[in-house]
């Protein structure tokens, strides 16, 4: 596969998607009436992992696009909210200045955003970066609950008036506060952070499941008369979940020495593919999964590969087959390709003109 189809994706990406010179990209490619006209935050910082591992792989002429993103998440931020000056937050919506963001504030959104951050100080060095992430997870820890355990979906979820959705405490946010604080603890030897990577660790377990050894998407949380109480384990199973854990039981791994990190890994690698993995008529493999949810996985298994290459070869051969399957019977003239791979394009079909499937391709063929 090679970096040469990574970097045309990429580069298919940030052509359809960019819009102007203020660093704006939109939500869908082709555009149809009614679209957005910015990306969601979501989308965005799923643009920045995509450069970030392209720099990252060596393909130095992503590195300005790279860091003009990076410094754009700014406008996803808001200034002057009465919050701690060690504290910060990034909004759904883009605002059209730097601090003006607006809309519902995700924990799971900041917490990526902070792990973005950590990742343009390691490319960049820059000390402004580590300081914002710090500041980020400062502000999600004011979201984890005491009593339960975990963070909630976004800030409605802290008042009795949230969705049943808002009050689930999801793998997604809670996950990834693992792998930035183990991250956090390894560039300062602060131990707060460790004690928090740890904190967060714990409560995720109580989602993996004791047979099979996958990962759920989070835990309800039912209020009874103002009081929170633990609710059923919601179990549906996205790929980002497992691979968050993954990467996050590799930090721990690395930072303790403890080979029960290694092997929760690799048991869990074990059932992320037997979960994911689909069949077409004709035999062929291919995951079965939103496709960014699939890029986190395979970031997972990447990481993996460096300690045991052979336990994930069968899960990055069918991720690289059927990357390969698209680009030869699929790859349209604007350089993309559809977000099912084995079947193809589909009318009308959303999640084939997002951001956030494009830019989860273009990261998968550069880690395959």
């Amino acid at each position: 596969m090679g970096l040469e189809m990574a970097n045309a994706l990429c580069g298919a990406v940030m052509e359809q998607f960019k819009e102007g010179e203020m660093g704006v990209f939109r939500e869908y490619a082709p555009v149809k009436d009614g679209d957005r006209d910015s990306c969601f935050l979501w989308s965005y910082f799923a643009l920045s992992g995509m450069l970030y591992h392209m720099v990252k792989a060596g393909e130095n002429r992503w590195r300005s696009a790279y860091q003009e993103v990076v410094e754009g998440f700014a406008f996803y931020r808001t200034d002057g909210a009465g919050m701690e000056e060690d504290k910060i937050k990034y909004h759904s919506e883009r605002g059209m200045t730097p601090g003006a963001g607006h809309g519902p504030c995700f924990f799971d959104d900041n917490i990526w955003v902070a792990r973005n951050f950590l990742f343009a100080y390691e490319i960049f060095g820059k000390a402004a970066y580590l300081e914002e992430a710090k500041r980020i997870v400062n502000y999600v820890y004011t979201g984890w609950n005491d009593e339960l355990g975990g963070l909630v979906w976004n800030e409605n979820g802290l008042t009795d008036e949230g969705t049943v959705q808002e009050l689930e405490r999801g793998l997604s946010a809670n996950a990834c506060c693992i792998i930035v604080n183990a991250m956090l603890y390894r560039l300062t030897a602060e131990n707060g952070y460790l004690e928090w990577a740890l904190r967060f660790y714990r409560f995720c377990k109580q989602m993996q499941d004791k047979d099979t050894g996958i990962y759920y998407n989070g835990v309800h949380t039912v209020i009874k008369n103002h009081v929170r109480c633990a609710g059923e384990i919601n179990r549906d199973l996205y790929g980002y979940n497992s691979g968050s854990m993954i990467l996050a039981d590799l930090l721990l791994y690395e930072i303790t020495g403890r080979e029960s990190y290694k092997e929760d890994a690799l048991w869990t690698a074990r059932a992320a593919h037997c979960a994911f993995v689909r069949y077409d008529g004709e035999g062929r493999a291919y995951y079965k999964d939103f496709v960014w949810f699939t890029a986190i996985l395979a970031e997972g298994y990447d990481a993996l590969a460096q300690y045991d290459a052979d336990s994930v070869e069968n899960a990055r051969k069918t991720l690289r087959d059927s990357l390969r399957f698209a680009w030869e019977n699929y790859h349209r003239e604007d350089g993309l390709l559809p977000h099912d791979y084995v079947t193809g394009w589909r009318d009308g079909d959303d999640y084939d003109r997002l951001l956030l499937t494009h830019s989860g391709t273009a990261e998968m063929a550069c880690l395959l």
